[in-house]
């Protein structure tokens, strides 16, 4: 039997949760020091660069527990999502992996942006749908707070690549650009995983008959799985628990032992049963 393959995934981020970050502007910083060269906020929470990409034709539990792709913050601390083994079911959560950038390396990455001209204030043309030439695919979008102000590059199905496109030259230079900007970015050398402090967890009642292979667990916290949380607006049979502390270990713990089909009980010896869409929740995001 061969041995499983390894992927680096580029996953994808929920629409509510891209971005977040602490509101200090991108010409100030949260610690009062400011950087020399291209200006970025220098605070442990801030984003100075973070890519994300959403939509597209996927599951609703892949758009809840997907990560950015790249997260720089302010003190140069990268997140990014960790390689993962190619099989079914897969993890509970998924791995991150962490690595830290000086700030010479951050000036670098600030001059590649604006030498590509990612830091102008007006945004560039990148087509849309019709021009790409296809549809349901994600749209990447690069975030950068930096040179006073913050900006936002929006490319639909980036990536792809189409004989039938019909982008014009200058909207294809806009997406090289913009694609090869992301594909530079830097990745880690070593193997550090990133322990998150906080969760976000999707929790919706299991509907028929549990799939092949679920194995059952029991909620390990004090809240009630059954009623904790909020409702979210566009799912109303999910909830969102925000964890933290310790509850977040704990947690944690027991999601080391299970994986993306397990059945979760609210206690033991009860019918009911749920499954849970555990997010690492990054430095500064909102959790539900």
């Amino acid at each position: 039997m061969s041995s499983p393959r390894v992927l680096i995934p580029l996953l994808l981020v929920p629409f509510a949760l891209a971005g977040c970050g602490a509101a200090t502007s991108a010409g100030e910083s949260s610690s009062g020091a400011t950087p020399s060269g291209i200006s970025h906020p220098t605070g442990p929470d801030d984003v100075v660069i973070q890519v994300t990409s959403d939509g597209g034709y996927v599951p609703l539990e892949v758009t809840l527990r997907a990560v950015p792709q790249f997260t720089l913050y302010g003190d140069g601390t990268v997140i990014v999502p960790g390689p993962m083994v190619m099989k079914y079911p897969g993890p509970a959560i998924y791995p991150l992996r962490t690595f830290t950038l000086s700030e010479p390396e951050v000036q670098a990455l600030l001059t590649a942006a604006k030498d590509a001209g990612l830091l102008d204030a007006a945004a560039p043309d990148y087509g849309d749908m019709g021009s790409v030439g296809v549809s349901d695919q994600a749209t990447t979008t690069l975030l950068l707070n930096a040179d006073g102000g913050s900006v936002r590059r929006a490319a639909y199905a980036l990536t792809f690549e189409s004989s039938g496109s019909r982008l014009t030259e200058s909207q294809a230079r806009a997406r090289r650009a913009l694609a090869g900007f992301i594909n530079d970015l830097p990745m880690p050398s070593t193997d550090a995983a990133y322990t998150p402090a906080r969760l976000a967890v999707y929790v919706a009642p299991i509907q028929g008959d549990p799939e092949m292979g679920a194995r059952p667990a029991v909620w390990p916290l004090e809240s009630d799985l059954a009623t904790a949380g909020t409702k979210l607006p566009s799912w109303p049979d999910h909830r969102c628990i925000a964890v933290d502390g310790e509850d977040a270990r704990t947690l944690l713990a027991a999601l080391s032992t299970a994986d993306e089909l397990t059945q979760w009980l609210p206690r033991e010896n009860t019918d009911v049963a749920y499954r849970l869409v555990a997010r690492p929740l990054l430095p500064g995001e909102v959790a539900c």
